[in-house]
């Protein structure tokens, strides 16, 4: 395709990913999500179409997706911060394994084919969509776990989301609040901790990347420099519009519709790998 703004179907395709974008901004002030289980899809369609070379392209996909939710989880978590909702203490605690949980997922990333990315990546996606759309919320006690097991469950965390290319939050705000802390407590730590994510995976993929001789141009390892120049800016302007909307909405028949789309967006990559 030509990259050019007088050529119909490359503006089409810019305004496919500024309209992810917009939304990936907005899930991550509403739900303390990165926005990545929005951006890598469509970061995967787009580079598609550009013509980049297949042996990178979802590495590239979840690469740029990360860097983009550097910005974005920064401005989420001051949003909800502002507010008073995040856990200071709790992020202090969980901060260290999950950043050495993102780097070891990135590594992981790398290791992987594109074809065994997207597979798990539309696996995962299909469990937090059934997650999201059970009635009854897992309650598996009424205060956080000792440190070893916190350790543990944001070391996984992180590792599955660098594999990803997400912030992590959908996980961290189910297992937040299975632990009985508030949801709008859950929601602010949860996007802080995106930062903990999506830093060193983006900063993992880069440097795996870094001597690929398939790299399109413009290119930081597996971190598109004009995917992330495109995309970072309507993310941010959205987050904070995400977080006070996330005091004001009804965040469960949200979140039911949210799971519905996800459902679709994994049954749509599966058919693409495996048809």
């Amino acid at each position: 395709m030509q990259y050019s703004f007088t050529n119909p179907d490359f503006i089409s395709l810019l305004v496919i990913v500024l309209v992810s974008g917009a939304f990936a901004g907005l899930l991550a002030g509403l739900f303390g999500i990165g926005g990545g289980i929005i951006l890598v899809p469509a970061l995967l369609y787009a580079f598609d179409e550009l013509g980049f070379s297949p042996e990178v392209t979802t590495q590239m996909a979840i690469g740029t997706s990360l860097a983009i939710i550097v910005p974005t989880s920064i401005t989420s978590a001051w949003s909800h911060y502002k507010r008073g909702s995040g856990n200071i203490i709790l992020f202090r605690k969980l901060a260290f394994p999950v950043v050495g949980g993102a780097l070891f997922g990135a590594w992981l990333g790398d290791s992987l084919s594109g074809d065994a990315l997207k597979g798990v990546f539309a696996i995962l996606t299909m469990l937090v969509a059934l997650f999201l759309l059970r009635k009854n919320h897992f309650v598996f006690g009424s205060e956080l776990p000792v440190l070893p097991k916190l350790w543990g469950a944001g070391g996984v965390i992180g590792m599955l989301s660098a594999i990803m290319g997400i912030g992590g939050g959908v996980f961290f705000t189910s297992y937040f609040t299975a632990y009985s802390l508030p949801m709008l407590s859950a929601v602010g730590t949860s996007a802080s901790l995106g930062l903990m994510i999506s830093l060193p995976g983006a900063i993992g993929y880069i440097f795996g990347g870094w001597a690929n001789p398939n790299l399109p141009s413009l290119s930081f390892g597996y971190v598109s420099l004009t995917g992330f120049l495109f995309i970072f800016p309507i993310t941010m302007f959205m987050a904070p519009q995400g977080a006070k909307l996330a005091h004001h909405l009804d965040k469960e028949k949200l979140k039911r519709w949210f799971a519905l789309f996800l459902l679709l967006m994994s049954l749509r990559m599966f058919y693409i790998v495996y048809y």
